[in-house]
């Protein structure tokens, strides 16, 4: 059995690496959980903790998986500490080799031709949709889900990726989960794992590792996008200490 620690609204693994995770996903079917893999960082874990609808589904997701040091700096201030940042972008490699190893059926959600080419050379059988530009409003998402949902009805995959931002790939999965559950089809585990694909193909470079393990793999993405991740990093995620004093205040008090 895995440990968890609760904190901030998630029960994150508390694990060495993802040895255990992996196996439980390649060899047993969980229906106790919703069937997600997700990996929050600072930015997920306040964009969930702002939005009490996606948080109530996906506190119950199957894996909750710490992406990001601050995070587990922030466990071990509350006196609840994660073992070890285990992120998306590591994860993947590990399931995806393992997928084909098991010959696991897959269909991915991705976001450019680029990333779909590179991964369907590996793995020539899975099956690959690349939307259009959507919003993330309910209409948009509905309509993606009609064209994507045939394809998981059809091919019944084991797993389905999605290489999508927040929170279009959140709004997609419990779309997916609701068809799939009232047509009887057989639910695959999600993972929404963003920029993991194009980390994985080569077409974004991640932190070097000495940045990796210092805990500075934000600030290599700030400076490898700033227009795009300035307000993320610098005025939205800021929120993430008003969820630690609350929660250290709260158990100073409990």
């Amino acid at each position: 059995m895995l440990q968890k620690q609760h904190i901030f609204n998630l029960d994150f693994v508390a694990a060495e690496n993802f040895d255990a995770i992996i196996q439980s996903l390649v060899n047993e079917k969980d229906e106790q959980h919703f069937p997600a893999v997700i990996t929050p960082n600072v930015d997920l874990t306040v964009h969930l903790n702002k939005n009490k609808q996606l948080l109530s589904v996906f506190q119950n997701s199957r894996f909750i998986l710490p992406d990001g040091a601050p995070i587990i700096w922030f466990s071990k201030l509350l006196g609840k500490p994660l073992k070890k940042r285990l992120a998306g972008s590591d994860l993947f490699p590990l399931i995806w080799k393992a997928s084909i190893q098991h010959n696991k059926k897959l269909v991915l959600i991705l976001p450019n031709e680029e990333v779909k080419a590179k991964l369907e050379q590996e793995y020539p059988s899975v099956q690959s949709y690349i939307p259009p530009f959507f919003e993330a409003e309910k209409n948009a998402v509905e309509q993606q889900a009609q064209n994507i949902f045939p394809i998981i009805q059809t091919h019944q995959p084991d797993f389905v990726f999605l290489g999508l931002r927040y929170p279009k790939q959140e709004m997609l999965i419990i779309n997916l989960y609701e068809k799939l559950k009232n047509s009887n089809t057989p639910i695959p585990v999600f993972y929404n794992l963003g920029a993991s694909y194009e980390f994985y193909t080569g077409m974004k470079s991640r932190a070097p590792k000495w940045i990796q393990k210092i805990g500075l793999e934000w600030l290599h993405r700030f400076l490898s996008e700033p227009k795009r991740t300035f307000k993320r990093y610098f005025y939205d995620d800021l929120y993430i200490f008003v969820l630690f004093l609350k929660e250290f205040f709260n158990k100073k008090h409990s």
